[in-house]
């Protein structure tokens, strides 16, 4: 208990760099909206490369960084790596339709905000399931099933 106890506070502390890099993104994003609303200059170029940027650094932190300071890239199965893969292939899909929808904020097209959002909804549920697959948390369930009947234990029997 006191081992899940010790991964659970290395994990904090780990994403508490990736909280503290979102939050500095995020005031620097929030002091140039208000910047630009008291001048009323807003760049839109810039915002949109601010927004972007956040996107981008947000997928890092989140599916690179964390995991390789919590060493779970050491001794990657052939599964875990597939997982890792198509988790990434999920983020590169959802990240490009918000950044698709970004870059046209400041055209007639950036109305158009239900498609985008839509790919990335159904990115990031797809995401979910293969993160657990990269973390280990869903190994082959069928097997697991076998070893139980195999060795004697029966369903409530």
């Amino acid at each position: 208990m006191e081992n899940n106890s010790n991964e659970k506070e290395r994990r904090k502390q780990v994403q508490k760099l990736t909280m503290q890099v979102l939050a500095v993104m995020t005031l620097a994003i929030i002091l140039y909206t208000v910047y630009g609303m008291v001048t009323k200059t807003l760049n839109m170029m810039l915002f949109g490369f601010m927004l972007g940027g956040f996107v981008v650094i947000y997928l890092i932190m989140s599916d690179i960084v964390e995991p390789y300071r919590l060493g779970m890239f050491q001794e990657l199965t052939e599964q875990r790596r597939r997982g890792f893969l198509k988790m990434m292939l999920m983020d590169v899909i959802g990240a490009g339709a918000l950044l698709y929808w970004i870059s046209g904020i400041n055209s007639e097209a950036g109305s158009d905000i239900l498609f985008p959002f839509l790919i990335y909804f159904l990115t990031a549920q797809m995401k979910r399931k293969y993160r657990a697959e990269f973390e280990g948390i869903v190994e082959n369930e069928e097997p697991e099933e076998t070893e139980s009947t195999e060795s004697g234990e029966q369903d409530g029997k």
